[in-house]
């Protein structure tokens, strides 16, 4: 006999699920070469990179946290959202074969290599990794929040568990597996939410897209009330998306440039789809399920106890395909990105099985902090977890994009105005949230953060000597 509120139903569809993506790791690990770890022997088509490219971007933060976010503030989500990741994409297009043409392995590889850093390499590994521990942490409070309401185990218990499973297969198999994982996931994940999607559509007989409520039907609302704050908010994403490495890393395991952009330009027209169905979602749920209910544990609610029956099952695992997609893309990169950026560079030259087994360990390590972390953040009240994982976002835009795009685009810039902008823009991003916090200014920290990194790095790179010829022939070609 099951126990008390358990849903035994969902419970097997998770476990049947679970095993399977833990199988797909098994069979990655055994392929032994370091490059099929880091990169997927670089063979990466269209169709595998597209699928990847749209589960990874799908995580917890659109669908947990912006339908949570669109259930409180309605319509308002699209322009929190859908204009700044639009932005985004244009960005990471244009980044695409520069970025592969290099036929490196990570992007502080780029920026030592494009330099002439090691420090700078490492800072900005160990800024990715720093980052990426609050955006797991958000991953994994999403599930626990799901798996509460739909299934009826307690949020601690299924952040560990679900700890356990994409820990595993991330490490044993690498991107290699990572890539399987996400075609699979990103079938489960488009089809759930637009189910859900229809779902909620019948059940508010339209009215959630044609005469939504005037709470939940105006363009500005929650964190983006004027039109300072929506400039805000399309900068974290816009600028924020182009410097994520579960990204960019992509571009290095693709076969060729035109699938490095193409997985963009197609992935981004299925994203934006699937992103307007969850808000459609959102404002449903804001609609439909008490008020006491709205928030990150909206949808969750919705499908477990508006929407019910056969149609939670898919929905579910849309949901846990999600979350699974992004994790994996995130722990793989801080294992690589330790042993490659930093252990390596810091250290002096490692062969393919030393840096093979760093990367397992530091995944390994990494994984287990971040599930306790969780498992202890869910103990206690946390803000909407949107707001949460755009800390990163806001972060990672303040301290890469600069030294990053600059570094591709402009032969002027140089490792002093690199150093500079990077750990600039990180230290004003930082102050200005603090004051904001404290609600001694009212301007978003990206404003500060992105100005002091664009100023720091053409200022102080016209001031330098200019990076040598030879170290600029690799990403400037005649």
């Amino acid at each position: 006999m099951a126990p008390a509120g358990i849903d035994l139903r969902l419970l097997a569809a998770f476990a049947v699920y679970s095993l399977f993506i833990l199988g797909v790791g098994v069979w990655g690990f055994r392929k032994k070469s370091f490059e099929a770890y880091a990169v997927a022997e670089r063979t990466m088509g269209l169709g595998l990179a597209t699928s990847a490219f749209v589960a990874t971007f799908l995580s917890a933060v659109t669908i947990i946290g912006v339908s949570g976010y669109a259930s409180v503030n309605g319509w308002a989500a699209a322009s929190f959202t859908c204009y700044g990741y639009a932005l985004g994409w244009v960005l990471l297009v244009a980044a695409a074969k520069r970025l592969h043409r290099a036929r490196l392995t990570t992007v502080p590889e780029f920026l030592g290599v494009r330099y002439g850093s090691n420090g700078l390499r490492a800072f900005a590994a160990l800024t990715v990794i720093g980052l990426y521990s609050i955006t797991l942490v958000v991953q994994l409070l999403a599930i626990g929040i799901t798996m509460e309401t739909l299934i009826g185990l307690r949020a601690t218990l299924s952040i560990v568990v679900v700890g356990i499973i994409f820990v595993s297969y991330t490490m044993l198999g690498g991107l290699v597996s990572v890539l399987r994982t996400d075609l699979v996931q990103a079938t489960l994940l488009g089809l759930g939410v637009l189910l859900a999607a229809v779902v909620v559509i019948v059940k508010t007989g339209g009215s959630v897209v044609t005469a939504p409520p005037a709470r939940l039907g105006s363009f500005f609302g929650g964190s983006v009330a004027n039109a300072s704050d929506f400039v805000g908010w399309m900068l974290v994403w816009g600028l924020g998306i182009p410097t994520q490495s579960y990204y960019l890393h992509r571009f290095y395991a693709s076969r060729s440039g035109r699938v490095a952009r193409g997985q963009i330009a197609l992935g981004a027209l299925a994203v934006m789809v699937i992103l307007i169905s969850v808000i459609i979602i959102g404002t449903g749920a804001g609609m439909l399920v008490p008020e006491s209910e709205v928030g990150d544990g909206a949808f969750p609610y919705l499908v477990k106890n508006v929407v019910g029956g056969w149609v939670s099952l898919p929905i579910l695992l849309a949901i846990t395909a999600a979350i699974h997609s992004t994790t994996d893309g995130l722990l793989h990169i801080v294992g690589l990105y330790f042993s490659v950026d930093v252990w390596e560079a810091l250290l002096g030259k490692a062969d393919d099985a030393d840096l093979l087994r760093v990367s397992r360990r530091a995944t390994l390590t990494f994984g287990a902090v971040v599930t306790l972390v969780a498992a202890y953040v869910s103990l206690r009240p946390v803000p909407l977890i949107s707001l949460v994982g755009a800390i990163a976002w806001g972060g990672m835009a303040s301290t890469l994009f600069a030294p990053l795009f600059l570094g591709m685009f402009w032969r002027r810039a140089t490792r002093a105005g690199a150093l500079a902008s990077a750990t600039g823009g990180l230290c004003c991003a930082v102050v200005a949230f603090t004051l904001r916090r404290l609600e001694l200014i009212s301007l978003h920290e990206i404003y500060p953060g992105v100005i002091a990194s664009l100023a720091l790095m053409v200022v102080v790179s016209a001031r330098t000597p200019p990076t040598e010829p030879e170290r600029l022939r690799r990403f400037f070609p005649a």
